[in-house]
């Protein structure tokens, strides 16, 4: 595995910058979400030094899931999902062949409000075993599945205990099987020990960071389950949201989902639908849909916030989960 020097960097939110000790400077190709001036990334080091060795980079917009454009999507997509019209023009959303993402802990050393993954609702040390991630690529490769894309999420991904295990494995199928593949991984960026693994990784793997520094930020509220609302009454909670079409299929410690963010629902539910194996073309995924779709704050249309809220439905849930999960020890 290469190594890149002691670049660490710590983040300073009150100065807005970025301070870094400066030995090798790598050209790392990073989805800009990351910290990163582009003059200095399309200039190179010599521009990025300051202060006897130090390298000093303003911290840019970080990168935002609310945006003006998607809360106009996500208000379509209510209207569309409305069962009358579902029933006129089918289902907006079918499950991706072509982007994946992968949760392989729920880990999380910032643990924020409204979580998607209930990392802070329902903290949990559980990771994917590494066998499960070989079984997903041997899996791809004998389906003949061509990724585009492949994101490694968390929790925070960078606290799985055999991190760079489970980046050797994808690199390999990257290098000997799907060489345009994107290999992204998903960071909070936040504290010095996913630092000392971000310093450690190879060129291949994209950095999406979205700069948190503190466990408030702007969330739909996921705990808001559209099934509470009486506006949601005439859904059709097999249609799906942009997630599924976006985001990609999901692998997560439940097994496959039509998302990610599904198999996060399940590890609380304990529905057990997650699928075992790479699912074939033909598994539209509607009873994942019904079942989860109807509990997710992504379903439709919700005002993001930064206060945690939660309906009904996920404070009973929550409940019963702490609950046992404290009778199991």
């Amino acid at each position: 595995m290469p190594s890149y020097g002691d670049y660490a960097p710590p983040l300073e939110s009150r100065a807005h910058c970025l301070t870094a000790s400066f030995r090798f400077f790598n050209s790392r190709q990073v989805e800009l979400i990351l910290l990163g001036d582009p003059a200095c990334l399309t200039g190179g080091a010599s521009e990025c030094m300051q202060d006897k060795g130090t390298l000093r980079l303003k911290t840019p917009p970080r990168h935002r899931n609310i945006t003006v454009k998607r809360l106009f999507l996500d208000a379509y997509q209510f209207v569309r999902a409305q069962s009358f019209i579902s029933k006129r023009f089918g289902r907006q959303f079918l499950p991706s062949r072509v982007y994946a993402e992968v949760d392989i802990t729920y880990k999380c050393n910032l643990k924020c409000l409204n979580c998607n993954r209930s990392c802070t609702q329902a903290p949990s040390n559980i990771e994917i075993p590494v066998a499960d991630i070989e079984a997903f690529i041997n899996q791809s490769i004998k389906n003949k599945i061509v990724w585009k894309r492949i994101r490694i999420l968390g929790g925070e991904p960078t606290l799985h205990s055999r991190i760079f295990d489970i980046i050797d494995l994808f690199i390999d199928y990257q290098r000997d099987f799907n060489p345009s593949v994107r290999l992204v991984l998903g960071t909070n960026y936040f504290g010095n020990q996913v630092h000392r693994v971000l310093e450690k990784l190879p060129d291949t793997i994209i950095i999406k960071s979205t700069l948190k520094s503190s466990r408030v930020n702007l969330f739909k509220p996921f705990n808001a389950a559209p099934v509470d609302t009486h506006y949601n009454r005439f859904s059709d909670y097999t249609c799906g949201c942009r997630i599924i079409k976006e985001c990609g299929l999901g692998l997560t410690p439940s097994g496959y989902y039509m998302c990610a963010v599904a198999g996060g629902i399940d590890r609380i539910y304990r529905y057990n639908l997650g699928r075992k194996k790479v699912p074939d073309e033909s598994d539209t995924f509607s009873d994942q849909m019904s079942a989860f779709c109807r509990l997710c704050g992504h379903f439709g249309f919700h005002w993001p916030t930064r206060r945690s809220k939660q309906s009904k439905t996920w404070r009973m849930a929550y409940r019963r989960f702490n609950r046992k999960e404290m009778e199991t020890g």
